[in-house]
């Protein structure tokens, strides 16, 4: 893989630019992803389902691409899975793989409910796998996410190591956890882009709402 397009995501700057990045990349993404070792979607995925019964809940899988996080909660046991993304030629290819029930395009500017077109309320549990990083979506969908969701519902994502060597995503966990925001289920470093040495590492965590 070139790495350049890995570089191009880590250093895009707001919504649109990202859109268009990942747009680019859309038809070359698995198998670029693949060869440097993306493990995360598993990590995630299985992390979720030691907390909610996975045949019976319905996850959002926020910011799905196309579709390897679905994937991976499916053969982790989920059988009712929606998806959102903010490019739409990640949503066909993630539409083909024929494990969502319904798929979602995120407007730019939006909030999560703006974007759904629904509460996110009625979601028991939430994935965002490798969402909440650099190359994604900023610091502040961590806490829209949380703010948005129901009590006691539960958030599964991950934060790559480039990210949590950076001041503005690195205490975002524990801040919800010390204002009574959240409470921490897991939390694990493991391989993220295993093949790709700048950033090689994330941690995946599952929190639960307090309220």
């Amino acid at each position: 893989m070139d790495n350049s397009k890995l570089d191009k995501i880590y250093t895009a700057s707001g919504d649109a630019q990202m859109r268009d990045a990942y747009d680019d990349w859309a038809d070359e993404y698995d198998a670029d992803v693949t060869a440097q070792g993306y493990v995360t979607p598993k990590r995630v995925a299985d992390a979720l389902a030691n907390f909610v019964n996975p045949a019976e809940q319905i996850v959002l899988d926020y910011g799905c691409g196309t579709g390897l996080s679905g994937v991976a909660l499916k053969d982790a046991g989920f059988l009712h899975v929606d998806g959102t993304d903010l490019s739409q030629k990640m949503l066909d290819i993630a539409h083909r793989r024929a494990v969502y029930r319904k798929l979602h395009l995120v407007e730019p500017d939006e909030t999560p409910d703006e974007a759904l077109g629904l509460d996110l309320k009625t979601y028991p549990a939430i994935c965002a796998t490798g969402v909440i990083s650099k190359g994604a979506a900023p610091p502040s969908l961590y806490q829209r996410l949380l703010s948005e969701m129901a009590p006691k519902a539960r958030l599964a994502f991950s934060i790559n190591d480039l990210s949590l060597a950076d001041p503005d995503y690195a205490p975002l966990v524990k801040q919800s956890i010390d204002t009574g925001e959240a409470e921490l289920l897991f939390e694990k470093h493991g391989p993220h882009l295993a093949q790709y040495e700048n950033n090689a590492g994330s941690t995946v965590y599952v929190v639960e709402k307090v309220g």
